[in-house]
């Protein structure tokens, strides 16, 4: 049974939703006023594997990713560059979707975007303001925080009680009380506005998730995802607002990714180790990256490093030459049972392990234990053709939501120097002379050439 940790109750649970056989799940976009940063890359590709390994599961999902490209970062950045919030969010949001398919993330089902949903804001709002838990002032509409009893049951935040009824200026907000939040900003000078009941202006950072839930998914939820530090103030607003207008449980399973580091530190701009994902795909390859974040739990935080980029190239390379090998097998005969149960056990093992949470880290011990027994089997009594397209397919079915391996590999070949070292290499073996048959091996390693030593002779390989 597929478990999941629901970040509402801190508990893993089983997981049924809402209507059997579909999900309806949203996950937090990015704000469109300049390019991602590799924590957003995490996120996202987390994500889009839970995504599709519950699609591998026969779940049929709705995927729903957020765009906002109306906000105060996207205003200030706009007018500095001295060009529209239109012209802004339409070039990140083209650089945004280009590198989500350069990191394989599979296109959302629906891609909402603010300023198209303006009137669905406005609609909900004033909902929450007929409902008396959103009140008017003189620079915008903000909802009344004490009116929900609930509020900060996802993040366990507990407000303290402020005044009542006393207007007090905050964060440059004239509000009630300190804890209460902007739904819709009145215009001001050299901002974008649409027309609404309270006059010109656009809505505040919460409301659109919430109005873009309804809209797309309904106004309840199966799955709702996105970054830790979203839990509270972002999504505790939503549940608020949304589930102040309905009255209904709003999301049944929230999901949050931890945190990223970049050399154990926090990422910021000023400590020089913001990363964004453009500079991300200059150095790293785009594959390797989506390793990496593979073999993390989506829950756990993650430091990025050189180090650890060099670790996961290295075993992807690893892996990559298994699977060639596999692919070059040629020897005719029937299947070997031992190599279906090993296909086998690894299949129960994997799901059993992503069925706990998307425990991605504990399922791949088992796709590196069939490579281990499928490798040793090889060296000793040799596979058929048939026996390596059974672990192919097996990989092939895995890569439907992983997304990482390759199958079709270029042709490799050797220069005749190098088949000659191999060759006085195999004669040295044979006259026990180790140590000048050790050296050979480790001048064609520096070359990138990997030798095998089998029962049935050396053979070589590239690495990938």
């Amino acid at each position: 049974m597929l478990k999941v940790k629901n970040t509402l109750t801190a508990k893993k649970e089983p997981f049924k939703p809402i209507e059997k056989g579909k999900i309806r799940m949203y996950v937090c976009g990015p704000t469109v006023y300049g390019p991602g940063h590799i924590g957003h890359a995490r996120t996202y590709i987390a994500f889009d594997i839970i995504r599709r390994y519950l699609e591998y599961r026969k779940f049929r999902v709705k995927y729903v990713v957020n765009i906002t490209d109306v906000h105060d970062d996207m205003i200030k950045t706009a007018n500095e560059l001295g060009i529209s919030i239109f012209e802004l969010g339409k070039k990140y949001s083209e650089e945004f979707f280009k590198e989500m398919k350069i990191l394989k993330v599979k296109q959302a089902d629906v891609y909402p975007r603010v300023t198209e949903e303006i009137d669905e804001i406005i609609k909900l709002i004033e909902k929450l303001v007929q409902k008396k838990l959103a009140y008017e002032t003189d620079d915008g509409v903000y909802f009344k925080v004490e009116k929900f009893s609930d509020y900060g049951k996802l993040s366990g935040i507990k407000i303290e009680k402020g005044k009542t009824g006393t207007r007090i200026q905050t964060d440059k907000y004239e509000k009630n009380n300190v804890q209460d939040f902007v739904l819709w900003k009145k215009a001001k000078p050299n901002e974008p506005a649409w027309d609404s009941p309270w006059g010109k202006g656009r809505p505040g950072w919460h409301i659109e998730c919430s109005a873009m839930n309804f809209h797309h998914l309904g106004e309840q939820i199966d799955i709702h995802c996105g970054a830790e530090d979203l839990s509270f103030p972002h999504h505790e607003n939503e549940i608020a607002q949304s589930e102040g207008v309905t009255g209904k449980q709003f999301v049944k399973y929230w999901m949050h990714s931890g945190f990223l580091n970049v050399n154990e530190k926090k990422m910021s701009k000023s400590l020089g180790n913001f990363i964004t994902i453009p500079e991300l795909l200059k150095t790293t390859d785009p594959r390797v990256f989506r390793f990496f974040v593979s073999g993390l739990h989506y829950r756990s935080p993650v430091n990025f490093s050189a180090k650890q980029i060099k670790k996961s190239e290295k075993t992807l390379k690893k892996l990559d030459s298994f699977l060639k090998r596999l692919t070059e097998i040629k020897k005719t005969g029937s299947e070997n049972k031992k190599v279906n149960v090993l296909i086998e056990n690894a299949k129960k093992g994997f799901e059993k392990e992503m069925d706990d949470d998307f425990n991605l880290p504990n399922a791949w011990a088992y796709l590196f234990e069939l490579e281990r027994e499928t490798n040793k089997m090889e060296q000793e009594k040799g596979l058929t053709k048939k026996d390596a397209l059974n672990v192919l397919n097996f990989f092939k079915k895995i890569n439907s939501f992983l997304d990482i391996f390759q199958f079709e590999f270029k042709e490799q070949k050797l220069s005749q120097e190098e088949m000659k070292l191999i060759k006085k290499r195999e004669n040295l073996r044979k006259e026990k002379k180790w140590d000048e048959a050790d050296n050979i091996r480790k001048l064609l390693a520096k070359k990138g050439i990997l030798l095998d030593d089998t029962q049935k002779g050396t053979k070589w390989r590239k690495e990938a």
